[in-house]
C-alpha cells in the first residue's frame, strides 16, 4: 500500500512527464503512476478528476515548455539572427545528453506516436502548426516568398522529428558525433537556398538578355 505523503499537482505531472517519455501515452494510468511515487492513488484525485485531466495538464507542459518558452525567449532576445539562434537551440537540444534533454525528446517522440489519440492529437497539431508558422516568419525576415518559407519551415521541422526519433530509439552514439556547428550550417544552408523556380526564372531572364 501506498504511504500517505504530500504529492503535489505537479509531482503527479512530472511523474508522468517521466512515465510517457518512458513507456508512451498508452500505459499511462493511476494506479502504476502512484506506485511509482510510493503513495496511495486515492491522494491522485485530490488533484485531478481522471486520467485524462493528468494527460491534458502533461501536453500542456509540454507545449509551453517546448515551444511557446522557446519563441518567447528568442522574440526576446531581440537577436541580430533570430533564424540563427532559433536553429542553434533546435541543433543543441538534438545533441544534448544531459538526462532532461534526453528526456524532452523521447517525450516529444511519444506523443508524435500517439498523435492519432483524440486527446494527443489536436495538442501535437497545434505544437507543429506553432512551430512551423514561427519559423515561417523569420523566414519570410530572410527575404523568402511566404510559400517557399512555409515549405522550409515544413522541411526543417520534419528533419528535426527525424533526429528525435534517432535520439528516442537509441542512435545515441551516431548523435554523439554530430559536429553542431557543421549541424546549423547545414540546417541555414537547407531552408536559405534559393528555390528551383526561382533559379530556373533567373536563368531563363539572363538567356533572354544574352540574345
Amino acid at each position: 500500500m501506498g504511504r500517505n505523503v504530500n504529492v503535489s499537482r505537479d509531482d503527479w505531472v512530472a511523474a508522468a512527464f517521466e512515465w510517457i517519455a518512458t513507456s508512451g501515452v498508452a500505459t499511462l494510468a493511476v494506479e502504476p503512476l502512484a506506485r511509482s511515487l510510493g503513495v496511495s492513488k486515492g491522494g491522485f484525485y485530490w488533484c485531478f478528476g481522471s486520467r485524462d485531466e493528468l494527460l491534458v495538464a502533461v501536453l500542456e507542459r509540454w507545449e509551453q515548455q517546448g515551444t511557446q518558452e522557446i519563441i518567447d525567449a528568442i522574440e526576446q532576445l531581440k537577436a541580430k539572427s533570430p533564424l540563427r539562434e532559433l536553429l542553434g537551440r533546435v541543433a543543441q537540444r538534438v545533441k544534448a545528453t544531459s538526462a532532461d534533454s534526453v528526456r524532452v525528446l523521447r517525450m516529444e517522440y511519444a506523443l508524435n506516436c500517439a498523435a492519432t489519440d483524440p486527446r494527443v492529437a489536436p495538442v501535437v497539431q497545434r505544437v507543429t502548426a506553432a512551430r512551423m508558422g514561427y519559423l515561417a516568419k523569420v523566414l519570410r525576415g530572410e527575404g523568402l516568398t511566404p510559400k517557399v518559407a512555409r515549405q522550409r519551415a515544413m522541411l526543417a521541422h520534419a528533419s528535426y522529428l527525424g533526429l528525435v526519433q534517432l535520439r528516442a530509439t537509441g542512435n545515441d552514439a551516431e548523435l554523439a558525433a554530430l559536429d553542431i556547428d557543421e549541424l546549423l550550417e547545414a540546417y541555414l544552408a537547407m531552408v536559405l537556398a534559393p528555390s528551383a523556380k526561382a533559379e530556373t526564372k533567373r536563368a531563363t531572364v539572363r538567356k533572354t538578355v544574352a540574345r
